[in-house]
């Protein structure tokens, strides 16, 4: 059995799974503030658990998941600089993981999903921000530090701010966040209480809210045709929040990425919705613990 968490800058949720990735006890917890209260949560998540053998947490920054320091969360503060690992090893006395969270999400996506059928993938996942993982010849690229943040590669020079430090990230375009910017500038300066507020007067008919989704699928297109190629992977699975809007978006972004692609790797790359959505990073927690147990 594993104990899977994955840690976001709103909830906690964490899952019990078998060595198949089944969920047989789920549970979600509001984030603390404070990172002693972080750990606190997880232990008392393990106190109502019987028996683990590992545990796997996805992290929503970057992190070095060999040490288990994390390295950088700009959206969750109290974590950086913490050594997740091995404060947890010491309270939980089990073997833990740590691996960025889109990073896991694309690693459960591809291992309890794709495996077999493909053997390179890129996993998106857009909601409060826009994170990435990819898989190589069937492994999850990562090294001494998590790789491919996705959502921080440049596409407008001296563009907007993003919460990283630098501006014109995919992320500060392609996001929930994004999406209510780009509604606020079209809209000379009109308030949406929420992204949900804009998807359902796009749906009604609304012209502004449709342009303004139209625009986060042309931003998010050029982004998923960067990606692809550099890595030229199989299929390019999208996954968040943002995703269950896909038919509002997406044939724009489908139009978009055929436009900008290399013109050689246009009929090798699908772009496909995430079959497990938002259950991906604890499935990739599962299959963590399962990978690397397997090593030791």
């Amino acid at each position: 059995m594993f104990l899977c968490i994955d840690i976001g800058g709103t909830n906690i949720k964490s899952c019990l799974t078998d060595t198949e990735g089944n969920c047989l006890d789920r549970m979600t917890v509001r984030t603390p503030e404070m990172y002693e209260e972080i750990l606190e949560v997880i232990g008392s998540v393990a106190d109502k658990i019987d028996s683990f053998d590992a545990c796997a947490v996805a992290v929503p920054g970057t992190c070095a998941p060999e040490t288990g320091e994390v390295l950088f969360c700009p959206n969750l503060v109290c974590l950086t600089g913490q050594n997740l690992k091995n404060d947890l090893e010491k309270s939980l006395e089990k073997p833990v993981f740590i691996e960025n969270d889109a990073n896991l999400a694309a690693l459960g996506e591809y291992y309890f999903v794709e495996k077999g059928n493909i053997k390179n993938m890129i996993f998106l996942t857009i909601g409060t921000g826009l994170g990435g993982g990819a898989v190589l010849n069937g492994e999850l690229l990562t090294s001494d530090i998590s790789l491919f943040e996705a959502g921080h590669i440049n596409l407008t020079p001296d563009g907007r701010q993003c919460g990283c430090g630098k501006r014109g990230c995919l992320e500060t375009y392609a996001s929930i966040g994004g999406i209510i910017q780009t509604y606020r500038s079209l809209s000379n300066g009109k308030e949406a209480e929420n992204v949900n507020v804009i998807y359902n007067a796009a749906k009604a008919g609304d012209k502004v809210a449709a342009l303004t989704f139209e625009v986060f699928g042309g931003y998010l297109g050029v982004g998923m045709a960067s990606l692809a190629n550099i890595l030229v992977p199989e299929k390019i699975k999208i996954g968040g929040g943002i995703s269950e809007m896909s038919d509002i978006f997406l044939p724009h972004t489908l139009k978009i990425f055929s436009k900008n692609i290399y013109p050689a790797y246009k009929n090798r790359v699908s772009i496909e919705l995430s079959t497990l959505k938002n259950t991906a990073g604890l499935s990739g927690a599962s299959a963590l613990c399962k990978t690397k147990l397997s090593n030791i």
